[in-house]
């Protein structure tokens, strides 16, 4: 599967931004234009409505003979508009240049008896209707207000007043008041594009701030993040990218202490192996032969027992978040002493578990067997030939906890090794043990992993015996 191309969280922003906000305005626009549209419509008709009245009122004096003069009185008034007008814009004391857009018409018994100068002679409108229409006329449209009425003393409607106006005047006044009213919106719409892009371009400048931070960061320079313009939405970002900072620098000093911890363990041990084998090869005797090939196997034996305790003690220590089951402790030191009686048995050792026959504790399963085998597997060592080791454990009633307690009948230790039993890469019997001093410095770290108290205790000096006392909480 093909990995996505990265997207531009700035640039998507901006864009959404800028296409929302012209939308926003490009759609006031309309509302504005619609509504406009609307307006002169209600106010034009009424105009054309009120017209057809005032006309009706005076029509009714008229009956089915106008005044003969009138129709040249109003081609007069018409002739004197377009005299004295400079152009189409220009009011005049006879009227406005407009009114040629404006007509009337006098229909008396379906005939047409009056009209205005710009009016056509056929009837604009249809006998016996009232109302509004739109009608077209040699190409162009006008609306139309027709209205019946009956003079006084009459029975029926008789006369008919006709007004029209081109529909061309409401859409080039909509047209003006929205081009008046939008272009400026329009106009700020590159306004807004620019806003936009200067804001975001402001407030993302913690974020750029934070990308340079991060790409100055290399195994060399792991230390912690602090941007000079913090904001509520990156600290948590910001925390979390510091805690891995943390996780990584203390994994780089593990690494690192683990390298040169190995390299400098692992230097004499491997010296005196190549010293026995050059002996080897060298040796003409059988015996001596046979001599250095056993003490190369014990150095074998020591050299994986060093790389063994170093990658346990780094397992130990980056051992951070796992989760703590329900166990039963007293199956697991079985198991445990199971595995470690071929070990006793090359020392004439006896082992054997003692006391309560079932204990719960809430425990990593792999990392409690490490613990007590260190235990058991130092009491072995370290307790001597013919030595007995007992592990007991116990069920502390009143506090709710499980005592363990490993116990070998060997020569107690002294108290400056006792003080620093559990300090790491120390070796309180530099003479009998083949380890790097790692063993009881990896159970402490096991112990405080499990909130547990693991503590020594030997008898008085130049007498035997040792015990070694870790104290779970039972579940």
């Amino acid at each position: 599967m093909k990995n996505k191309a990265p997207i531009s969280i700035k640039r998507n922003l901006i864009f959404s931004a800028a296409v929302l906000s012209s939308l926003l305005v490009l759609g006031s626009w309309f509302f504005m234009y619609t509504e406009t549209r609307h307006e002169i419509d209600e106010v034009f008709d009424a105009h054309l409505g009120q017209s057809a009245k005032t006309l009706a009122l005076a029509a009714m004096s008229w009956g089915n003979s106008p005044p003969k003069k009138l129709d040249e009185i109003y081609a007069d008034w018409f002739s004197s508009i377009n005299k004295m007008a400079v152009d189409e814009e220009t009011a005049t004391p006879y009227g406005h240049p407009y009114e040629k857009k404006v007509l009337f018409q006098y229909l008396s018994n379906g005939k047409l008896v009056g009209k205005s100068a710009n009016a056509p002679d056929v009837f604009l409108g249809t006998l016996n209707e009232a109302g509004y229409k739109d009608v077209t006329v040699e190409g162009e449209r006008w609306r139309t207000f027709q209205l019946p009425f009956t003079p006084p003393g009459d029975t029926s409607p008789a006369f008919t007043i006709l007004v029209a106006e081109k529909i061309g005047i409401r859409e080039e006044l909509t047209a003006e008041v929205a081009l008046s009213i939008g272009l400026p919106q329009i106009l700020l719409i590159p306004f807004l594009v620019a806003l936009i892009v200067l804001l975001v371009n402001r407030y993302f400048r913690p974020i750029e701030e934070l990308r340079k931070l991060i790409a100055s960061k290399s195994i060399n320079n792991l230390q912690r993040i602090r941007v000079e313009n913090p904001t509520i939405e990156l600290e948590p970002l910001v925390k979390q990218i510091n805690f891995l900072l943390a996780e990584l620098e203390n994994a780089w000093k593990r690494e690192r202490r683990l390298i040169s911890t190995a390299a400098h363990e692992l230097k004499t041990p491997l010296a005196v192996l190549r010293l026995n084998a050059e002996n080897a090869i060298q040796s003409v005797d059988e015996k001596e032969r046979n001599k250095d090939l056993s003490s190369i196997l014990a150095g074998i034996d020591r050299t994986d027992r060093v790389i063994q305790q170093l990658l346990v003690l780094s397992r130990v220590e980056q051992q951070k978040d796992f989760v703590l089951q329900p166990m039963d402790l007293v199956s697991m030191l079985r198991e445990e002493i199971a595995n470690l009686v071929p070990i006793s048995l090359k020392y004439s050792q006896t082992i054997s578990l003692v006391g309560a026959e079932k204990a719960s504790v809430s425990a990593h399963p792999v990392m409690l067997s490490i613990l007590f085998a260190n235990l058991i597997d130092n009491a072995i060592r370290y307790s001597g030939q013919g030595s007995s080791i007992t592990v007991d454990v116990e069920l502390l009633t009143d506090s709710s906890q499980v005592a363990v307690t490993v116990s070998d009948t060997g020569m107690a230790m002294p108290e400056d090794v006792r003080q620093r039993i559990f300090d790491k890469f120390y070796r309180g019997h530099s003479n009998k043990g083949d380890g790097a001093g790692l063993g009881m410095s990896i159970v402490k770290d096991i112990a405080q992993i499990h909130s547990a108290n693991v503590q020594v205790k030997s008898a008085g000096e130049g007498e035997s015996g040792n015990q070694f006392i870790v104290v779970f909480k039972s579940v």
